[in-house]
Formats: C-alpha cells, structure tokens, sequence
C-alpha cells in the first residue's frame, strides 16, 4: 500500500500515521525522570484516545470532526447525500448539514414526521408541517419534539400561501417551542382580537415577532407587499403586544388614518390625500425594533416624516423602502 509521502513530494513519513508518544522522547525534551515521563505519556495517550476524531482516512491522515464539517458545508445536497454512504462518521457530519434545517416538498403529517424525529433536526418551519385543522395535529408534534433534543428553533412563518396558516389554537399548543412568529402566517380576521389572545400565551423561547405579511426570504427588498383591505393594526393592538419582542414592522400592515392635506407643491391648485399613521410615534418605543419597511410613495405628513427621520437615526434601527 502506498503513502501519502509517495505522491506529495516533500511530505514527511512522520505524518503517515499517527505516532503514540513515547516515554523516552519526552524525557530527552523536557529532561525528566522516568516515572514523570511515562506518566505524562499515558496522560497524552488517553487524551488523544478520548478525542473526537473521524476514523483513519486510507490509514494516512486523522481529521477532527471540526475540520471534517468546514470542509463539507462547501459541498452541495447532492454531494452531501453521496457522502453518506462512504462511512459512517462521515454519514453522521454530513447528516448534521442536511438536516440541519430542512425543507420539505409538501407539509408533513404527524405520522410521517414521527419517523424522521432520530435526525439531527436544528430548526424547523411551521409551513413544512401540516398543523392546520385540528388541534390534536399540534400536540402530536409537541409529542415528537419532545423526543428531539437537538431542536432549537421552531419559526411561525409561512410560504406566499394562505393554505399553510396555522390557527391561534395550534399556535397555543405549540408556544413552548416557538422562537419566531410572523403575524401574517396565523389566521385571523380581526386584527385587535389577534392581538389579545397572542398577547395572553406565554413563550419561553420567543425571540423574534415580525409584523409582517409574507415570510421574508433570502433578502429584504425581494419582498412585494399586497394591498388588501383586510383590518390591519392599530396602535391599541401594538400597545398590546409591546411587551413581545417585536422585530420588524411594515407599515403596509398599520391601520392608517386618511385626511385630507395642503395643495400640492408641484402641482398647484391640485389636494392631494395624506396618509397619517398614529401608530408612527409608538414604533420610537419599541426596544426590540431592527427594520421598520415603508411605502415610499405614500402621502405622509410632515410629523410622519420627522418620524422615519428619527428611525433611520436611531441606532440600530433599518428604514427600508418597498417599491
């Protein structure tokens, strides 16, 4: 069998094969006694034993399983499932990227799920998993998270389709374990009762509310807002869930007042219609608040724009507009 000094020139046979430390090489190092140096050895000799280490690569190279996973999340999903079938600590490394946080083709049914609850499963999304209807189909799969010790974010979002929201009941029974929640992916057709009930679950893990319509993806201005005439926000309901912590509001989601403004300064002798929002100033309170997106060809007062004047200088706040 070759070694990897006949192919790369100038590669030590030292690194060949993994060498157990030798009593005598560290007694002529550090010039110690005999019973220092062997004892020292078999400190070394378990430490190496007991370290996570992928098993010998053709018997002339040992990798750490920390280098074995910067190198694999270079590959793609294709090449990654490949991957799995070589050995099996490399299928375990690649199993933690697959299935880190996967997406699925259509939302999984309890009973289907239960079967893949032994994977590695980091974060999951609320449309890959079919909880809409009853309220027994939560709890079936706080069952099943019960059993994943490595889950740690479950996100209440939804894809661009109204068929994958969840209800406020299913929400309830799946609280415990929800770190992100978008408003637009829970049913409801009053905004003011949605903000009392959200307002009354606890959530232990909740670190993200976005006050939003659609699930955000990849990046922020790929988002195209709609302009229903369903109810929308209004500043009694952000007071009343100002206690969560509220991430990233859109004003196409506020209730706004309409009245009517000066002539317009390019087009004299024509009104123009202005929009005001109430719930403007309230946003400057909000601890929680990153991104705040806007309309930019709205008609807003004045006191408005000194508003988004003071988000966009407040430190750690992003104004965004939406086209």
């Amino acid at each position: 069998m070759k070694r990897l000094s006949d192919y790369l020139p100038g590669f030590h046979d030292d690194l060949d094969k993994k060498k157990k430390p030798r009593s005598a090489d560290l007694r002529q190092e550090k010039r110690l006694t005999r019973s220092k140096a062997m004892k020292l050895a078999e400190e070394e000799r378990v430490r190496l034993e007991n370290m996570p280490r992928v098993a010998e690569d053709f018997g002339h190279t040992i990798f750490p399983n920390e280098i074995w996973n910067r190198i694999l999340v270079f590959l793609s999903m294709q090449d990654l499932r490949e991957l799995t079938l070589t050995c099996q600590t490399l299928r375990l490394i690649a199993n933690e990227i697959l299935w880190h946080s996967p997406s699925f083709k259509r939302p999984m049914r309890a009973h289907e799920f239960e079967t893949l609850k032994h994977l590695p499963i980091r974060k999951l999304h609320t449309y890959d998993l079919h909880l809409k209807g009853k309220r027994t189909a939560g709890e079936w799969f706080v069952e099943i998270f019960q059993e994943m010790p490595l889950l740690q974010e479950l996100v209440v979002c939804n894809d661009g389709r109204s068929s994958n929201d969840i209800t406020m009941e299913t929400l309830q029974v799946i609280a415990p374990y929800v770190t992100k929640i978008t408003t637009g992916a829970i049913v409801c057709k009053d905004r003011t009762e949605f903000a009392k009930q959200i307002a009354k679950i606890d959530f232990p893990k909740l670190e993200s509310v976005l006050i939003f319509d659609k699930v955000l993806r990849h990046h922020d201005t790929r988002y195209h807002c709609s302009f229903d005439t369903k109810i929308r926000f209004k500043l009694e309901d952000l007071q009343l869930i100002n206690h969560m912590p509220v991430t990233v509001v859109s004003t196409v989601e506020l209730q706004p007042d309409i009245e009517l403004a000066e002539f317009d300064e390019n087009f004299p002798g024509r009104r123009i219609q202005s929009l005001s929002y109430p719930q403007m100033a309230f946003l400057l309170q909000m601890k929680s608040l990153k991104k705040v997106y806007w309309k930019h060809f709205f008609y807003i007062n004045s006191f408005e724009r000194s508003i988004l004047k003071e988000l966009e200088d407040k430190p750690g706040v992003r104004l965004i507009k939406l086209f």
